[in-house]
């Protein structure tokens, strides 16, 4: 009699494993190598082998189906996910701006970056060379230098990603690897391309909050936060990098974190894009969050960071306002505009300015202020028509204090045409 009770119970337990398995396909996000409807076959007639096969090979990503919030923000679940329009660009829909207190979580509080005597060494080269610096809360700080000038080596070594040769980088007077829930603490974008193609946003976002013990709610969120609500059931192999770039911001927030790095955040993005980063880091700045942020881009530099760190070669050459930063800077001069120019560049050099001539007919004049420049040009009877003082840009001062730590400058003349023979 126990022949046959024992292949009952076996073809119990195989039919029990075989019911485990079509769950799992069904609540699966997505499958590979065949389709969910061929996987059912294989499972429903090779019990339990196909069922197996199944879950070794074929298992995607399993979790809640991604369906996009319907208008006017009811719960999941009111449209199908099929109604979504694909995006075009950068990610679809615009990112929406959130309102201040949208972005304040539970995991609050000021935390600093603190740099310290940093060292890395690889091989002969010297990426990072006694670097110390800090990076405050409430800031958005730029953080700048010619290529090759190890910002990226050192945001990795901040990150754990990499071990300094000595020295020592704190977050919130802790290291990055001793941060129980480091997601909790610091949000991080160095490679927006940094992300398995095969996944949709969705999903990728969703093991990522699953694995930090954040709610797939929030996975909502910063996809309508980010604007890339509209293609959250896509796949990221599909994306073009403005959009990866949005998808790695959208990780970054996740947990809502205090600390946020971002190695060229608005790489890739549209004009509507820049905007927006700009706007949201200047929130987070404004909340008490500690930002830091490297950039080749002066003119967005200037526009968003309030503080500068600037480091050339591996060492730091300025820690300070960008105000400061581009007064400090002697590239100032007064633009003057006369229909009698030649007789007012002869009168300014006499009084010991001087003046050089802009292409355009202006003269830039320095050694004297405007008001100076003004009361001269009136009592010898010469009308000006344009007065104005001028100041560096942030990108004039920057040129000239990293000028001696450049390892890679293009050349200055444009390169003569070929001749053909």
């Amino acid at each position: 009699m126990k022949g046959p009770w024992l292949a009952i119970a076996i073809l119990g337990l195989a039919v029990l494993f075989a019911v485990f398995c079509l769950i799992a396909l069904a609540r699966a996000h997505s499958v590979r190598y065949l389709p969910k409807w061929a996987w059912f076959v294989i499972i429903c007639l090779s019990i339990p082998w196909g069922g197996l096969i199944f879950l070794i090979i074929g298992r995607g990503t399993a979790s809640v189906e991604w369906e996009p919030p319907s208008p006017g923000g009811a719960p999941p679940g009111d449209r199908a996910m099929g109604s979504a329009s694909p995006a075009s660009g950068n990610g679809g829909a615009p990112a929406r701006h959130f309102p201040a207190n949208a972005l304040v979580g539970a995991h609050g509080g000021a935390r600093a970056v603190e740099v310290r005597r940093l060292v890395k060494h690889y091989g002969r080269l010297s990426a990072v060379d006694d670097l110390s610096f800090t990076v405050q809360p409430g800031h958005v700080t730029g953080f700048l230098g010619p290529n090759g000038a190890g910002k990226t080596t050192t945001m990795r070594l901040i990150l754990g990603l990499a071990t300094p040769t000595s020295g020592e980088t704190l977050i919130g007077g802790r290291r990055y690897r001793d941060i129980a829930r480091p997601l909790h603490e610091v949000g991080s974008l160095l490679d927006a391309n940094a992300v398995q193609g095969s996944r949709t946003a969705w999903s990728h976002l969703l093991a990522i909050a699953r694995s930090n013990r954040i709610s797939p709610h929030r996975v909502h969120e910063v996809l309508e936060l980010v604007g890339l609500t509209a293609v959250a059931g896509k796949r990221v192999g599909g994306f073009s990098l403005g959009m990866r770039q949005r998808l790695g911001l959208a990780a970054a927030l996740l947990a809502d974190p205090p600390v946020l790095m971002f190695d060229e955040p608005v790489n890739g993005l549209d004009p509507e894009g820049v905007r927006w980063i700009r706007d949201l880091l200047k929130t987070m700045a404004a909340q008490g969050r500690t930002i830091l942020i490297s950039s080749h881009l002066m003119s967005e530099m200037a526009l968003t960071a309030d503080h500068l760190i600037i480091i050339g070669r591996g060492r730091l050459l300025a820690d300070t306002s960008v105000e400061a930063f581009v007064a400090s800077s002697t590239r100032r001069d007064v633009l003057v505009r006369s229909p009698r120019a030649g007789e007012l560049a002869a009168l300014l050099s006499a009084s010991g300015g001087t003046v050089r001539p802009e292409q355009d007919g202006g003269l830039a004049v320095t050694g004297m202020a405007a008001p100076a420049i003004g009361d001269l040009a009136a009592g010898a009877g010469i009308a000006v028509h344009h007065l104005a003082p001028r100041q560096a840009s942030l990108e004039d001062a920057y040129l000239d204090l990293t000028a001696g730590s450049t390892d890679y400058a293009a050349g200055r003349q444009a390169p003569e045409p070929a001749v053909s023979r």
